[in-house]
């Protein structure tokens, strides 16, 4: 996340109004994405892997990043507040072009609560296989 944030910001010259911020915010957010993506990857496999690609492509078009919110279809519009990337874009565009603590902090405390939310369910879901598995194992007496 750092990586990728020095290389936008000096690779492409971009101008930062915050950058404490701003690599905070990367930081949160590539944590956010990985918890997300593990989750996916490790409870539901192969097919974890195609809903993890889905909610990619719905969030391209659904988090106000790349259009206007009023002019994508009234379905997307229904999804923006529950896509993560729409916070996530929310807390670069805060730390990029100007910062309003409360919309920022806004952002970054939903982010925070789908972290914690998708690191608990794969938690609590490998501790469920986990102990599945041990009641199948056969008894050695």
């Amino acid at each position: 996340a750092l990586a990728l944030a020095l290389l936008v910001r000096y690779g492409l010259g971009l101008t930062i109004a915050n950058p404490t911020s701003y690599y905070l915010s990367c930081i949160l957010v590539s944590m956010v994405f990985i918890s997300i993506v593990e989750f996916f990857f490790v409870n539901l496999k192969d097919a974890g892997k195609f809903l993890a690609m889905l909610l990619l492509i719905l969030q391209l078009t659904s988090c106000g990043g790349t259009f206007p919110m009023e002019t994508v279809p009234k379905f997307f519009q229904i999804l923006y507040p529950f896509m993560p990337m729409t916070y996530s874009v929310t807390l670069f565009k805060e730390a990029i072009s100007g910062y309003d603590a409360a919309t920022a902090n806004h952002a970054a405390l939903v982010l925070v609560l789908i972290f914690a939310g998708f690191t608990l369910l794969t938690a609590l879901f490998s501790l469920g296989r986990k102990v599945h598995e041990q009641h199948q194992e056969p008894q050695l007496t």
